[in-house]
């Protein structure tokens, strides 16, 4: 059950392309953002089952390497669906500096985020590495 999170995850958690053939290289694009902590909140009070529930992944691997989850939808009633930052397509490499491949590192993600200051998901958006940084705003 945690593993189909481990690939939802991706990403994240973030509330609010297409995949590439190789990771970027390089300093990825900051773009920042606030977040509502009640926002964040009511998806973390429903836990990580309901939140994988709505995101649909699957592993991105390049030269038979995983690299991250690529996003490849969201489901109508997913926390994302509605979302401008993370995209069909984007590949997520982390979120809060956390590598997401196994399902203690998804669950160490979900944990760090739920008491976090700020929402970082680094993913590539066609072959452009990007950083999406919220602020939590309470």
């Amino acid at each position: 059950m945690v593993a189909p999170m481990c690939r939802a995850l991706l990403v994240g958690l973030v509330l609010l392309g297409s995949a590439v053939a190789t990771p970027a290289k390089g300093p990825a694009k900051v773009i920042e953002g606030h977040l509502d902590r009640t926002t964040l909140k009511k998806v973390m009070e429903r836990g990580p089952q309901r939140f994988v529930a709505g995101v649909r992944v699957s592993p991105h691997l390049v030269e038979g390497r995983f690299v991250g989850f690529r996003i490849d939808g969201f489901t109508a009633e997913g926390p994302l669906v509605n979302g401008r930052a993370i995209l069909p397509g984007d590949v997520v490499l982390s979120v809060n500096r956390e590598p997401i491949e196994r399902p203690e590192q998804f669950m160490r993600a979900w944990d760090v985020v739920r008491d976090a200051d700020t929402l970082d998901v680094l993913l590539i958006r066609r072959g452009q590495r990007l950083n999406y940084r919220w602020k939590i705003v309470p």
